[in-house]
């Protein structure tokens, strides 16, 4: 089950995030892996970002269905370096129950 690969973020999709793997086009992967200033690591066609690194304006209106699509030139911009791992944040899942 995919993870997110972003330093300190422990979402993952059995958590109930949405995943987004790394483009596979070679400039948008680099311009992504700039982004998540990870030292030593490369990306690989199993790497993922979870939702939480994308600004609303990085996707596509609401599709019918109710799923979300990134933009095609989609960037992740959210990341929080000085979060210590053990810190917790609530899931889509979880965010919607706890607002009920």
């Amino acid at each position: 089950m995919p993870s997110c690969d972003a330093v300190y973020c422990t979402h993952s999709l059995k958590k109930g995030f949405l995943m987004k793997r790394f483009p596979r086009d070679p400039s948008r992967r680099k311009e992504w892996l700039i982004r998540t200033k990870r030292d030593n690591w490369t990306p690989t066609n199993n790497s993922y970002l979870c939702e939480v690194h994308f600004a609303p304006n990085m996707w596509e209106k609401i599709r019918e269905d109710g799923t979300r699509k990134l933009k095609g030139n989609a960037i992740p911009t959210i990341f929080s370096f000085s979060v210590p791992p053990q810190s917790k944040l609530l899931s889509p899942k979880k965010m919607k129950l706890s607002l009920s």
